[in-house]
């Protein structure tokens, strides 16, 4: 089973968001940002925080842009092009841990962690979404 947008959307409903159900948020989020081109035509989707009850952020990786949507009571959306990474440092652990700390030109800095990011449970494949994330920004 892989980790996309679509099982996302059939999951999302058993999420908890910094301890509290995330049903209400999501499930007002959802129909806004299922309309935006970087979350209709991504490469990659990366959920930062899904399965270990903290921050929920959702990443859209495509060729061109790298798009955030910080989940919460006030959801935040930022998009950069990729044209504005100024590096992308790739740190791999062990099997199950990659780190990936994406540096922007205007001083903003993404940082994913494979082990830190989701359950254990799901570890290794979100290993497997941030060598693809690395290899989407570097080619």
């Amino acid at each position: 089973m892989e980790m996309d947008f679509k099982f996302f959307q059939d999951a999302y409903w058993k999420l908890q968001i910094n301890g509290e159900p995330g049903r209400d948020i999501i499930e007002d989020l959802l129909p806004f940002i299922q309309k935006l081109d970087p979350v209709k035509d991504h490469d990659i989707f990366y959920p930062q925080g899904i399965f270990n009850q903290k921050e929920l952020n959702l990443f859209f990786i495509t060729k061109f842009t790298v798009t955030m949507i910080e989940v919460g009571n006030s959801s935040r959306i930022t998009t950069w092009k990729t044209k504005e990474i100024s590096s992308c440092e790739l740190t791999t652990i062990d099997y199950y841990e990659a780190q990936l700390k994406i540096n922007f030109k205007d001083g903003n800095a993404i940082e994913l962690n494979s082990k830190s990011d989701t359950s254990h449970t799901w570890s290794s494949k979100f290993k497997e979404k941030i060598l693809d994330i690395y290899k989407i920004l570097n080619f």
